[in-house]
């Protein structure tokens, strides 16, 4: 995974955990907000990313307790 991804602005963010239930557990695909590809849901632990299918795109992290 590149590790030179933009970091999302607060507006995309937001939007991004907005629709985390529907990327993560009822696997819907979601468009990216910044170029419309598909986001996927990687789980880390009690922590994971939303991470756009470009690799030169968004990445928008959470951890758990």
């Amino acid at each position: 995974m590149n590790n030179k991804r933009a970091k999302p602005t607060m507006e995309e963010a937001k939007y991004v955990m907005s629709a985390s239930t529907r990327i993560a557990w009822d696997d819907e695909d979601v468009p990216c907000p910044r170029c419309g590809k598909v986001l996927t849901h990687i789980e880390l632990g009690n922590s994971g990313q939303f991470v756009c299918s470009d690799e030169n795109c968004i990445i928008v992290g959470y951890r758990g307790l």
